[in-house]
């Protein structure tokens, strides 16, 4: 299996076992189950949906692509309307242009949340399972492969969609195995259920990567 390449020309902040820790607790621990059937398969849907939650914003999807920094300014909010403003202001660091009311990046991530719930019906389901959770930070594979009847590797040459058009990163392979008729896991990690930190520093890198004003400071 590939790794991610060490020349990157992306930095990423908090090296070591911070960020590694972080982000696994993310992957490895969703937070409050939502309702099974509560799985939007629209973009418009799932936007309507897991924002209109606010207090468990948390716990949908949104809380896999949060960095560090983030969860620590989330952890310490007293109240709904607090709250709502951090959302605000989360999505407007990963806004292109804030002068308009165009949002490329969130439309895109409710996008690949909504693929994400049709495409992986097993258990985990939708973006909570392993699938469906890289396919979300990673973006859409360049290529599949099966290795073996129950082996699935997932092909990136860019980090799929995602970092497509600012930077060219070296191709990186994500492997899944099946585990039984209904659920598939990434593949090697340190112990059953654990994320290889391979692509735990690949979701670390493009977390970081699509912010887009960092200077913009929460208040």
């Amino acid at each position: 299996m590939s790794h991610v390449e060490s020349k990157n020309p992306l930095r990423f902040a908090g090296t070591g076992a911070l960020w590694l820790v972080a982000v696994a607790a993310v992957v490895s621990a969703p937070g409050v189950a939502l309702p099974q059937d509560e799985f939007p398969t629209t973009a418009g849907e799932a936007r309507r949906f897991y924002e209109g939650r606010v207090d468990e914003w948390t716990d949908g999807p949104a809380e896999m692509i949060m960095t560090v920094e983030e969860r620590e300014i989330w952890g310490e909010l007293e109240d709904t309307a607090q709250k709502e403003r951090f959302i605000q202001w989360f999505w407007d660091r990963r806004d292109d242009d804030l002068r308009d009311r165009q949002h490329p990046f969130k439309e895109g991530f409710y996008v690949r949340v909504a693929s994400a719930n049709e495409r992986f019906s097993g258990f985990p389901r939708g973006w909570r399972s392993d699938r469906g959770r890289v396919w979300i930070v990673l973006g859409r594979p360049d290529g599949i492969r099966s290795s073996g009847l129950r082996n699935e590797i997932w092909i990136y040459n860019t980090y799929g969609g995602i970092l497509r058009s600012s930077s060219v990163m070296g191709q990186m392979e994500v492997g899944f195995v099946q585990v039984d008729t209904a659920g598939w896991e990434v593949a090697g990690g340190f112990g059953p259920g654990a994320w290889p930190a391979y692509v735990l520093q690949a979701f670390d890198i493009v977390n970081r990567a699509v912010i887009q004003h960092p200077t913009l400071e929460w208040k």
